[in-house]
C-alpha cells in the first residue's frame, strides 16, 4: 500500500511539473491480414490512443502490406522486421509504430529452440524513438511458447547486450509467452509447476526493468493466461491495463508513462533523477 501511494504521489509530482505523458501499447495480432483486419486494428479506440505501439505476429506480403497499412491509417511512423517466412504469401515479424521519429533499428537474434512442430525463428526488434523528453530505446519481443525457465533465460540473454549499451530511458514489451507451465518434451504442459513469469520478472529486475502490469485480466483468450507485458527503465508508470480485443486471440496491454524529473537534492550541488 505504501509503495502504491508513493508511486501515485510521484506521478502527480511529474504531472505538476508539466511532464509529457506517453501511452505505450502492445498486441499480438495472431497473423490477421487484409482490409477488414486493418480497419479493426485502426478503429479500436484504445489502440488509437497509443503513442508507441508494439505489434507481434504481424504479417507482411504482396497480398497485404499490414505494417505500412496500419501505420498509414493511424498516422504513425513504422519499422518492421520479418522474423521468418510464414508461408508462400507472407513473412511474419515484429513492428514498432510511433507518433515520434524512429531511428537506429537493430534486429536482435534470440536463442533457437527445436519444438517438434511450430518451431519459429525468434527475434527482438530494437529502435530509438525520439520522445518529447529525448531519445528512448524500445525493444519489441516475442519469445517461444512450450519452453521452460532455462530456455526462457537463454532467449532473454539475446537482449541484455543491447540494454547495457544504452543509458537513456528504455521500454521492453511484447509477447513473453509467460504461461506458468512446466513443459515435457515441448509437448505436454504441466500447469502450476513452472514459474515462467517469475523468472522473466527476475531477469528483468536484474537488468533494471520493472512492469506496472500485475493482477488483472489475462491477455490470452485461452484460459485467461497472462503472456504479454511492458517493462520500463528510467520511466515512471502513471497507469496501466489490459484492453479486450475481439479480432485477435490476445488482448492488448498498455502503460501510460512519464520520464521522472531531474531535480537537485537538498543541500547538494548536483542533480538526481526521481525513480
Amino acid at each position: 500500500m505504501i509503495a502504491r501511494v508513493t508511486a501515485a504521489l510521484l506521478g502527480l509530482a511529474c504531472l505538476a511539473e508539466g511532464q509529457t505523458q506517453i501511452r505505450i501499447a502492445s498486441l499480438n495480432l495472431d497473423k490477421i491480414f487484409g482490409p477488414k483486419a486493418v480497419e479493426q486494428i485502426t478503429t479500436q479506440p484504445d489502440l488509437r490512443l497509443a503513442d508507441i505501439l508494439l505489434l507481434q505476429e504481424l504479417v507482411d506480403g504482396e497480398e497485404s502490406r499490414m505494417p505500412s497499412a496500419i501505420a498509414h491509417e493511424l498516422g504513425l511512423n513504422v519499422v518492421y522486421a520479418p522474423a521468418y517466412r510464414l508461408n508462400a504469401h507472407f513473412d511474419e515479424g515484429l513492428a514498432v509504430l510511433s507518433r515520434y521519429p524512429i531511428s537506429q533499428m537493430k534486429v536482435l537474434p534470440l536463442a533457437h529452440n527445436g519444438l517438434h512442430f511450430h518451431t519459429r525463428v525468434r527475434i527482438a526488434l530494437a529502435v530509438t524513438v525520439d520522445c518529447p523528453w529525448g531519445p528512448t530505446r524500445v525493444i519489441d519481443i516475442h519469445l517461444d511458447n512450450r519452453i521452460n525457465s532455462e530456455a526462457k533465460r537463454e532467449q532473454l540473454d539475446g537482449i541484455w547486450d543491447e540494454t547495457s549499451r544504452h543509458t537513456e530511458p528504455f521500454i521492453i514489451g511484447g509477447d513473453f509467452n509467460s504461461g506458468n507451465f512446466l513443459w515435457s518434451s515441448h509437448l505436454l504442459p504441466l500447469p502450476g509447476i513452472g514459474h515462467q513469469h517469475a523468472i522473466i520478472d527476475q531477469e528483468m529486475a536484474r537488468n533494471g526493468f520493472r512492469t506496472p502490469l500485475g493482477a488483472g485480466p489475462g491477455t490470452l483468450h485461452f484460459l485467461g493466461l497472462k503472456l504479454d507485458w511492458i517493462y520500463l527503465r528510467k520511466l515512471h508508470a502513471l497507469d496501466s491495463g489490459v484492453t479486450p480485443i475481439s479480432f485477435s486471440d490476445h488482448n492488448s496491454v498498455w502503460v501510460t508513462v512519464v520520464k521522472p524529473a531531474v531535480v537537485k537534492p537538498e543541500g547538494a550541488g548536483g542533480t538526481s533523477e526521481r525513480q
